[in-house]
């Protein structure tokens, strides 16, 4: 992957889905680019379009008009041949499937045979997750507990498209602080890096380039250099207008 060139690409993207009695359109000639080794935040409030776009970005929803691309591909394209590290803000689990069973599952997806020890090993500690959590059923872990899980399942092998959406969602301190090294280290790697949240303490800290949504369309979008100095109040009044 370049850097120079978006792995990510959208283009006048207007997207829809069903709703009662009509349809509802969720994005509106949407146009992004997202680059490798870079975090992109998007922002906004509930119902702005952050999490449509993902599905549009994984080939789970057909834009009803506009051009997507992630790696030259369609997205379907894209993932069945390279898969895609996506944690939806609301995982979710087999039922029965103990924790370890679902990172074991997920190490046998994304790595060869003669690593998949080193990677279910790497994958544990990401997770944080103790011998005895480790046999408890995914289902009957706190919403936290399940969230590390998700975020470390996806991240096994190494992906080079992460989606995360919501991630910092119920994350004590410590889990906050674990996340953002792996985010960073994604972003070192030349992992492409889309980022949906309503923590703007994050964002701060994190992004390279964010983006703000609202009704389904990019209202504004900020590029973040290294002298920048970003706070929560400088974020809500530039992007939302808020005081």
């Amino acid at each position: 992957m370049s850097a120079h060139e978006p792995h990510i690409s959208a283009a006048e993207v207007t997207a829809s889905y069903k709703g009662v009695g009509r349809r509802h359109v969720a994005l509106r000639n949407v146009t992004l680019e997202v680059f490798p080794g870079a975090i992109s935040a998007l922002v906004g409030p509930n119902g702005a379009g952050k999490t449509t776009l993902f599905r549009v970005l994984l080939g789970f929803l057909r834009p009803d008009s506009g051009c997507c691309r992630v790696g030259g591909l369609e997205p379907v394209e894209f993932r069945r041949r390279h898969g895609v590290a996506y944690v939806p803000e609301f995982p979710a689990f087999p039922r029965g499937w103990a924790c370890r069973d679902i990172l074991g599952r997920s190490v046998d997806l994304a790595v060869r045979p003669h690593g998949r020890a080193d990677a279910f090993a790497l994958a544990l500690e990401r997770a944080g997750l103790d011998h005895r959590t480790l046999s408890r059923r995914a289902r009957r872990c706190s919403n936290g507990t399940q969230r590390r899980l998700s975020i470390a399942s996806a991240l096994i092998g190494d992906p080079e498209v992460v989606l995360l959406d919501e991630p910092f969602a119920g994350l004590d301190p410590p889990a906050r602080a674990a996340l953002r090294r792996e985010i960073q280290r994604a972003r070192e790697g030349g992992a492409v890096v889309l980022v949906a949240t309503h923590d703007l303490a994050e964002v701060a800290r994190l992004a390279d380039r964010i983006v703000a949504m609202s009704g389904g369309g990019i209202t504004d979008t900020r590029t973040v250099t290294a002298n920048d100095k970003l706070s929560v109040a400088d974020l809500e009044t530039e992007l939302f207008g808020e005081r």
